[in-house]
């Protein structure tokens, strides 16, 4: 039976980008019991396409170079550019000047000198200087470094034993180089944290202040504390997002190398400090400094929001008082109005019934004498003209409260 070759799906655009990432970076194979393998980082990375030669690539994830003296391997990670090199002793003149294209500021470099089982000349490599290390992973294989910066501007790694394969050997060198590489990109946050230390308390004052300020401030005194809560709020927000990308790629840098340390597996060989106890008491410390830079960025935007919260609350309640008493006062004013109208109803009832009945008694005299006088007349009047006075004013009263 033939095997299909595939089932006519409509592949994701991503997916051939995804596979190749995932094999991007196989481990290096190295087959003989002595080389050397050396390390650079280059971050600080231009963009301009003119500033990269080749055989580098802006873009290009991942190449190696074979050259007679032994393989160039470069990778392009999210921050920085890898170069390795693999060979019997160290880059050659060719391809140092290959090397040298590379542009960029280098921020970390591995030296890993590969040494058979039973190798024992540490003395030899790192001198009388402190020496940190363990037996690594598998049985027989021992690392050993000084975590001092040398003339070349690497840390020196010597990983020496018997391994089954070359690629088993790559693995470990590989975790070595990666531990000395996120080694350093997980301090890149310290600089800018202890940078951005001094606005912080500065800020942390300022919260503090105005804490205590919207505490004992009066009504009248709401809107220019929450004019002064919102510029301190922006002011934390710019310096959050200033610094937030660098904190948090430190922690991610931190984890790899947590998983690095881990990988290694180390054990003791006898009193000396392995690579994990070196890097967690010099490591940790940092990573916790720049954590707790964070909360305390946290903290104070927490504050602030509080705050800004309670002097909006007051501000509400000042705002409910003030319009409950204005509804009070206008009830008030229209209670005025009705027993004003009222009056002005009553007095308008008697001002034209006076002038109704002041017209009769003209009216009465002008007539031929009767036995009845006029006063008497005009007397009996009034009670008939105030009633259809006072109907006559209702009725137009209450035609303009339809309208």
């Amino acid at each position: 039976m033939n095997a299909k070759t595939g089932f006519g799906f409509e592949q994701f655009p991503e997916r051939a980008d995804i596979q190749a990432e995932a094999h991007a970076r196989p481990p290096l194979a190295i087959e003989a019991e002595t080389a050397e393998v050396w390390n650079w980082v280059l971050g600080d990375l231009p963009e301009a396409p003119a500033a990269w030669q080749a055989p580098y690539d802006q873009f290009c994830r991942h190449k190696v170079i074979e050259l007679p003296g032994g393989q160039l391997r470069i990778e392009r990670h999210t921050e920085f550019v890898s170069i390795t090199w693999l060979g019997a002793a160290p880059p050659d003149g060719e391809a140092q000047d290959v090397i040298a294209l590379c542009p960029g500021r280098q921020l970390a470099g591995a030296h890993v000198l590969i040494r058979p089982s039973g190798w024992s000349a540490l003395p030899d490599v790192f001198g009388t200087g402190r020496i940190f290390g363990g037996a690594a992973r598998f049985a027989g294989v021992e690392v050993a470094t000084d975590f001092q910066v040398g003339a070349d501007e690497v840390v020196t790694y010597t990983l020496s034993g018997s391994f089954d394969d070359a690629f088993a050997r790559g693995r470990l060198v590989k975790r070595l180089i990666d531990l000395e590489t996120y080694r350093m990109a997980a301090l890149l946050g310290l600089p800018a944290v202890r940078q951005a230390m001094p606005e912080l308390q500065s800020l942390e004052a300022r919260a503090g202040a105005a804490m205590r300020s919207l505490s004992s401030a009066g009504d009248e005194d709401l809107g220019g504390s929450i004019r002064e809560l919102s510029a301190l709020l922006a002011e934390v927000g710019a310096l959050r997002e200033g610094i937030r990308y660098r904190m948090a790629a430190s922690k991610a840098y931190y984890d790899i190398v947590s998983d690095r340390l881990a990988s290694l597996a180390e054990t003791p060989i006898g009193q000396r400090q392995t690579l994990k106890g070196f890097v967690d008491h010099r490591l940790a410390p940092a990573i916790k400094t720049i954590a707790a830079f964070d909360r305390r960025i946290s903290d104070v935007s927490s504050t602030l929001s509080d705050a800004m919260a309670l002097a909006r609350t007051r501000l509400e309640q000042t705002s409910q008082e003030y319009n409950q008493a204005l509804l009070v006062s206008m009830e008030k004013r229209a209670r005025q109005q009705v027993h004003l109208g009222q009056a002005v109803e009553g007095l308008s009832v008697a001002a034209i019934s006076y002038y109704v009945v002041g017209l009769i008694g003209i009216l009465i005299k002008s007539l031929p004498h009767f036995a009845v006088s006029a006063g008497l007349m005009q007397a009996v009047s009034v009670p008939i003209v105030v009633a259809l006075v006072w109907l006559n004013v209702r009725r137009a009263k209450a035609h303009i409260e339809k309208v």
